[in-house]
């Protein structure tokens, strides 16, 4: 009889233990090792985690920071055809002023402006032009190496001076998977790429 309670108490451990692995990974019932990670790792952050992780990053400040600005040569010689609709667009909205050979000038409201920054090489540098926002975090997942994937989505938010000239860039929803590594006290970016 005891042999028969001991096997019907094995057989109910074994069939909670397959239906816990058949719902997936719950970060606060599993293990490290059942979410795919190292020995002695942190389990993954959850999805909130990751996003204020993310969000909070330089990398996710400097991922695709040189989107943000816009180089627009000051002689009209040196343009090409998208340069000289983009100058004739932000003359239109009076950010600029060109004159009779189409050369771009500062005026009074981009000479004030910190966002107008003219070189001495002749360049006339924009920035910056947008800003990003960080959407929400679709999906982590644990990595071999002990890193792990989030996946998530952001887009830009144009300033007023964008969307002058180039209201279409920053238009749309944008996904990136960023990798996180635990440090032993918090989830860190190493690095945000394009997905």
């Amino acid at each position: 009889m005891k042999r028969l309670f001991a096997i019907a108490l094995l057989l109910v451990a074994c069939s909670r233990e397959k239906s816990d692995v058949a719902t997936g990974f719950s970060p606060s019932t599993a293990s490290p090792s059942d979410a795919g990670l190292k020995p002695g790792a942190t389990s993954p952050p959850t999805a909130e985690q990751a996003k204020l992780a993310i969000q909070s990053s330089m990398e996710f400040g400097e991922y695709q920071f040189t989107e943000a600005a816009y180089s627009l040569p000051v002689s009209a010689a040196m343009m090409n055809d998208p340069q000289r609709a983009a100058a004739s667009d932000l003359a239109k909205e009076g950010w600029i002023s060109r004159d009779g050979a189409g050369d771009v000038m500062l005026n009074d409201k981009s000479r004030t402006d910190r966002r107008f920054l003219l070189r001495q090489n002749g360049i006339l540098d924009i920035v910056p032009l947008a800003k990003k926002e960080m959407g929400a975090v679709e999906a982590v997942r644990a990595n071999p190496d002990g890193t792990v994937s989030a996946d998530f989505t952001w887009r830009w938010i144009a300033n007023e001076v964008a969307t002058s000239f180039l209201r279409e860039k920053y238009e749309g929803t944008h996904n990136a998977t960023a990798t996180l590594r635990h440090d032993g006290a918090e989830w860190r970016v190493e690095k945000i790429s394009e997905r």
